[in-house]
């Protein structure tokens, strides 16, 4: 069924520049009428950050916008399937899910990119969002709950990638036990994720040796305390937060915080020199 109603808008350059490019209408011969065109379908679909920046870099270089990219690309790939192919889509073909893996390399070297020279403060995950954020991206939940506990302790913190230099240079890292997302996993396999990748934690405090270490999630207690103690660390060391999620949010804040200025108070004249209050280079 073809739309008849037309309508006259007034646009920006911006809008008009937008409206031109979108796939989802074509222009009639008066650009000031949009017409709804029969049969067309807009399709929504979310990238993480990385992935998404990828995409704009490859359109850029193909003088097409990122849209255009993915349509083009997605009508090339249905183009490829044989009419056979077609008439048996149920049976005859297979499509393979892109395997979440393959940014695995990616999240992992940002990690080790804000690693301290000398962990004081390990912060231990389970494991990254299976949403795309991701701590060091500077977007995700426990992102943002860890800035406001700095901010609460030590006052106004910078945001994104300068918040998280500045933890850096304190010493301040987050380590996650599982390499995959594991979050929306159910219960026992979940634990098994962690339970087979507690070595690598036992390696890491062996390496590090950390004056204090902060599990965020109270399930992961007792694989940490178990890291703690073949890693011959001592457990005083550790504390247990709950992740800052929903009504929980507010007592990781607190903790933290205190556990922040505490850490402040007690390395205040010492050799390690201790959290300092941010201050922005003058611009």
């Amino acid at each position: 069924m073809v739309a008849e109603a037309r309508w006259t808008m007034k646009l920006s350059k911006e809008d008009e520049r937008l409206r031109r490019e979108s796939p989802a209408y074509q222009p009639d011969e008066a650009w000031e009428e949009l017409a709804p065109q029969a049969m067309q379908v807009v399709l929504s679909v979310r990238f993480d950050p990385r992935t998404a920046g990828r995409i704009n870099a490859v359109a850029r270089q193909t003088n097409r916008t990122p849209s255009r990219l993915i349509r083009d690309w997605t009508v090339e790939r249905l183009s490829s399937v044989s009419e056979k192919q077609e008439a048996g889509i149920a049976t005859s073909l297979r499509e393979q899910a892109s395997p979440y893996l393959a940014v695995e390399a990616d999240y992992e070297a940002l990690r080790d990119r804000y690693r301290p020279a000398s962990v004081e403060i390990l912060l231990v995950g389970e494991s990254r969002p299976a949403g795309g954020t991701f701590f060091y991206l500077a977007n995700s939940n426990l992102f943002d709950a860890t800035r406001e506990a700095f901010a609460v302790a030590l006052g106004p913190m910078p945001r994104g990638d300068e918040f998280l230099r500045y933890i850096t240079q304190h010493g301040v890292w987050l380590f996650d036990i599982a390499e995959q997302p594991i979050d929306r996993l159910p219960g026992r396999p979940r634990k098994a994720a962690v339970s087979e990748r507690i070595e690598h934690l036992v390696s890491l405090l062996r390496e590090t040796n950390p004056v204090l270490i902060i599990a965020i999630k109270r399930d992961l207690g007792s694989a940490v305390r178990q890291a703690m103690h073949e890693a011959d660390v001592p457990l005083n060391r550790l504390h247990i937060l709950p992740f800052p999620l929903y009504q929980w949010r507010r007592d990781y804040v607190q903790r933290l915080s205190q556990l922040v200025r505490d850490r402040r108070a007690h390395e205040t004249g010492s050799t390690r020199g201790g959290f300092r209050r941010y201050e922005p280079l003058n611009r």
